[in-house]
């Protein structure tokens, strides 16, 4: 029986005492499985624990190519989270943050070990960390890496940012783009390090403008993307 790492991008129920769960495998990529005997049995080996959004956890599983879903035999847990569940600001985050990979994986289906290796490193770090407000915009750009469309900064001259194109331009797009201050901000969030975020000074109606931008980059470049419906929410707690 395969065994892998896995991250749990989203998880349902699914009857009275099953769920179904969507993760990214190291091995095999983003598959779907059903997980029996969830709920309604103290005796259960699974604990909804397990498939709290963006866990890793180690997985036992059977898998056919060719079909909807797979059955997870065993789990334990990988890597226990501190913070990330418990802390109501980390916590929104990673709701958030698990929406818009559910959207990405409906597309990106296939092995990468780079984005497994970055998933876990960025979220270890941020689960680490005290706090950081910056954390899901850095995230995102840094993720756009992994799925063929990083923003390309042609010329550091270069006035306007082409959301289209993704890429910057001397000559202002006739789409939508990026300029002035909120065009500076977004080339310094690709200059900073995850370890540097804490020393961006910003304020947060200038980092939801930059979320958004971004939010809309990945709409363009993505025919599956959809805006995550907690972002409401998600603003609503950073105010």
């Amino acid at each position: 029986m395969p065994n892998s790492r896995a991250f749990v991008i989203r998880s349902i129920k699914n009857g009275e005492t099953s769920l179904i769960a969507s993760c990214y495998l190291e091995d095999i990529g983003f598959k779907t499985f059903i997980v029996k005997g969830v709920y309604g049995s103290k005796k259960s080996k699974f604990s909804k624990a397990h498939f709290f959004p963006l866990n890793i956890i180690n997985i036992n599983y059977v898998y056919t190519e060719g079909r909807n879903l797979g059955f997870i035999k065993e789990v334990k847990t990988e890597k226990l989270y501190n913070t990330l569940h418990s802390d109501i600001q980390k916590s929104s985050i990673i709701i958030f943050l698990s929406e818009i990979l559910n959207s990405i994986f409906r597309e990106e289906t296939d092995v990468n070990k780079g984005l497994f290796e970055f998933l876990f490193n960025s979220l270890s770090w941020y689960d680490s960390e005290v706090s950081c407000n910056n954390f899901h915009i850095k995230f995102l750009l840094e993720l756009s890496k992994f799925t063929g469309f990083y923003p390309n900064i042609n010329n550091e001259n270069d006035l306007f940012f082409d959301l289209q194109l993704g890429s910057t331009t001397s000559n202002k797009p006739f789409g939508s783009n990026i300029s002035g201050d909120d065009f500076n901000l977004f080339k310094e969030f690709l200059g900073t390090k995850f370890e540097d975020l804490n020393l961006m000074n910003l304020k947060n109606n200038s980092r939801v403008k930059i979320l958004n931008y971004i939010i809309d980059y990945y709409s363009l470049h993505l025919q599956m993307f959809k805006t995550p419906k907690s972002i409401n929410v998600f603003n609503e707690i950073f105010k």
